[in-house]
């Protein structure tokens, strides 16, 4: 069980700047005076500014627009999302914005209370209500009275649990544990949950009438792995409070976008601050191979099919291995632990394979992580004007550029120029998601069309032969 009382909260969203300019998130300053002592937290597994929040990507930017908006409201909040992405830091957030910020915050996770205890320790018992109950203990509703109570887990209460709490959500008194005198809270509620509390109402598991009632507004914090821009501001934040002066490579952020997160925020700063632990003096750059990926297990249930087809099986783990490394061949061979020309050859065996439809679908697989290395001249468009610059990557999903221009993380911009060894002329739209001090940047595409993609693909693929049958002659 975790229990806070809010005392203060300086800087809940950090200002933050990576290279150039990034977008600096808005600060806040409030002074929560807690009415019950000190405050208690037994939530110090993550030990990376848990009251910040790095704000770069439009979706969590979005999100904090409208817990803004909420804050004002005497609504019940309910945040959904997957563990790790920072609901219960939005949570805060919320508190700190809203007329309550002066009086207490207390959370608490539902899922980590013994189930004959939820009742007791949400609304307090009576002396002598049972045996050991030597005193009269307020509940949580109570020592958040005036504040807010944040109802982590809230999918896992007990359906017995769930018909109280739905009472105190309409503003009806309640009983203490073994209490004859009803008590009154004036208590806004905030709840999160990784479940999909819908599916749980039909199966039975969660009532509906009371999600209804903790889902009066409703925030979907997107995964990590859809804000690309987080993961290096987040990155980059946790690497300069530990190793100030050092910054990552571009093959290190291009692994670091590459991977799925599935552990989200806590699993990025916990990577992070590991890779710094074990770098045996400080570092002035982290490269791809200093961050040491974890060994290549599947992302989700399902990723593998064991079906005893071992040849699918080695492939799969190929495929993980290019992603986890960002399409690099000579590092994806060295965590798989066979020679880069090994893998060129199970790649080539892959494309030339006899079943069209396969090697169809591995082609697009191996595309997307593929990255043509190229020196063309480009001209690039943001608003009204155009510059050159030169393209010195690309794959389906992104290239990267060198110009002398600094160009704003984040600003949507295009490129115009030439597909090698081709009549075709591409104009493609994207947004920059990162940048260096060598004037190169990252731009992630935005959707191609469909005749622009199809053009570019087979290009790739033709690279990807040339690229193979090279190697095996040099070999």
């Amino acid at each position: 069980m975790r229990i806070s009382l809010l005392r203060s909260e300086a800087g809940m969203l950090h200002h933050y700047s990576h290279s150039e300019t990034l977008y600096a998130t808005k600060a806040i300053s409030t002074q929560a005076q807690a009415s019950q002592g000190d405050g208690l937290s037994a939530s110090g597994s993550n030990s990376f500014d848990l009251n910040g929040l790095i704000v770069l990507s439009q979706p969590l930017k979005k999100i904090m627009r409208l817990v803004e908006q909420v804050a004002h409201h005497p609504a019940a909040v309910l945040i959904v999302g997957e563990t790790g992405t920072g609901k219960e830091i939005i949570a805060r957030a919320i508190h700190n914005f809203s007329p309550r910020c002066n009086y207490p915050w207390i959370d608490v996770n539902c899922a980590a209370i013994p189930e004959h205890l939820v009742e007791s320790e949400l609304f307090g018992y009576e002396k002598g209500a049972f045996s050991g109950a030597e005193s009269l203990k307020p509940g949580l509703f109570e020592l958040a009275d005036k504040g807010t109570l944040f109802l982590d887990e809230v999918g896992d209460l007990d359906l017995k649990v769930q018909v109280k709490l739905l009472r105190v959500l309409d503003g009806a008194p309640y009983y203490r544990l073994g209490g004859s005198r009803k008590v009154n809270v004036d208590v806004r509620v905030v709840a999160a949950t990784n479940q999909d509390l819908e599916e749980a109402v039909r199966a039975g598991r969660f009532r509906g009438d009371l999600y209804h009632r903790l889902a009066q507004f409703r925030l979907a914090v997107p995964p990590l792995r859809e804000r690309p821009e987080d993961i290096i501001g987040i990155a980059e934040h946790v690497l300069r409070h530990h190793c100030p002066g050092s910054r990552f490579s571009q093959d290190a952020i291009d692994t670091l976008l590459s991977y799925s997160w599935p552990g989200n925020v806590r699993e990025l700063k916990n990577f992070i601050f590991r890779a710094v632990l074990q770098a045996t003096e400080p570092k002035a750059e982290f490269t791809s191979d200093d961050l040491q990926f974890p060994e290549i297990t599947p992302q989700k249930e399902g990723d593998l099919t064991l079906n005893g087809d071992l040849d699918h099986v080695e492939r799969q783990m190929i495929f993980q291995a290019l992603e986890r490394c960002g399409g690099n061949q000579g590092k994806a061979a060295e965590m798989l632990g066979i020679s880069r020309r090994t893998l060129l050859r199970k790649l080539k065996v892959y494309r030339e394979s006899a079943a069209e439809a396969a090697a169809g679908a591995l082609r697009l697989e191996q595309q997307r992580f593929y990255r043509a290395q190229l020196n063309v001249p480009v001209t690039m468009q943001h608003a009204d004007e155009r510059f050159p610059a030169t393209l010195l990557n690309i794959s389906l999903g992104g290239a990267a550029v060198a110009t002398e221009k600094p160009l704003r993380f984040g600003i949507s911009l295009s490129l115009a120029f030439s597909i090698p060894e081709t009549e075709i002329k591409a104009e493609i739209t994207g947004r920059v998601a990162w940048s260096n001090k060598e004037g190169q940047h990252g731009i992630q595409f935005s959707e191609l069309h469909p005749a622009m993609r199809a053009s570019l693909q087979r290009w790739l693929l033709n690279e990807m032969k040339k690229e193979a049958a090279s190697t095996n002659l040099a070999g």
